[in-house]
């Protein structure tokens, strides 16, 4: 038979190759930039101070002293950069073995950038995963959602009463921001509720909630479905490692979740004499975290 011989076949494996780098991501895995404010420093550790305001004004008369108050200050909130590196390296041998394989570099580059865009990810998350956990705590020693005691004296819950992801329990979230929401000078404050953070296993919930046009869903109520006058923005987030925690966050929330990129410096290039081979590296630094935990409200859900 024709075209079986050992040259030929040699010549169409060389020819017919596979890409080096076979499997890719998607570069960002959840939507967390909706949700932060990005800066840049060029210090390793940043930290932001809040003023908390003033508390109301005083009726005074035409001839009585002016009351005066003092303005108050929050804890600083430090932000530490800290550096992920991920590095890799070829035998020259297998660059010069390999000339078939042109773009071997640029898959290795591009597989580098989808492991550095996931670190990412996961480090948006973990405000969210430690929301609840009394070991990861603000500038006033309380966890994210829980207790927290304001400038003012005045107290703050901002975890609401375990309950899972239902049509009536989003609305009870959304009204904490009409009738619960203080200043840190303890006055009162209103927020738009703008964004839902939930696990992806309860996208068919987030769905029904927030796509149902009349009436509550699984519900015999065929009134319209007031929710969806909110406009609420579903941002589902799979680096959560508890499926049923959701959180509701104001349009406030993105000014207090802060992310700072670490500016890079130029440095001198680095050869390797001791080894015969090519290296690939990359390095980023970067920190990021809740200054302020005011405008989010976190459910453990059930």
């Amino acid at each position: 038979m024709a075209n079986t011989t050992y040259s030929f076949a040699k010549a169409v494996a060389i020819t017919d190759y596979l890409k080096p780098f076979r499997d890719s991501a998607k570069l960002q895995s959840w939507n967390w930039k909706k949700i932060c404010t990005m800066g840049k420093t060029t210090r390793a550790t940043e930290q932001v101070f809040s003023w908390a305001g003033f508390p109301a004004a005083r009726k005074t008369g035409e001839l009585d002293s002016i009351y005066y108050a003092d303005m108050s200050e929050l804890d600083p909130t430090t932000f530490t950069v800290a550096k992920y590196t991920l590095a890799t390296m070829f035998s020259n041998e297998l660059i010069d073995d390999n000339q078939h394989l042109p773009e071997l570099m640029g898959e290795a580059g591009k597989a580098m950038g989808d492991s550095h865009s996931c670190i990412r990810d996961v480090h948006a998350a973990a405000p969210f995963n430690r929301a609840f956990n009394s070991s990861y705590t603000m500038f006033d020693g309380v966890e994210m959602c829980g207790t927290h005691t304001l400038k003012s004296g005045d107290s703050f819950v901002n975890e609401l009463v375990t309950a899972s992801l239902t049509w009536d329990n989003l609305w009870s979230g959304v009204n904490k921001f009409e009738t619960s929401m203080l200043t840190q000078s303890g006055l009162y404050m209103k927020d738009t509720p703008k964004f839902l953070i939930y696990h992806p296993s309860k996208q068919k919930e987030v769905e029904a909630i927030l796509k149902t046009t009349t009436g509550q869903p699984g519900t015999a109520d065929n009134d319209a479905n007031t929710l969806l006058t909110r406009s609420l923005v579903p941002i589902p987030c799979r680096h959560l490692t508890t499926s049923t925690n959701w959180f509701l966050a104001g349009e406030g929330f993105k000014a207090d979740f802060k992310w700072f990129d670490r500016m890079k410096v130029k440095s001198k290039m680095e050869d390797d004499f001791d080894l015969d081979g090519v290296k690939l590296k990359t390095t980023q630094r970067f920190a990021s975290g809740i200054r302020n935990y005011t405008h989010i409200f976190g459910n453990t859900g059930s």
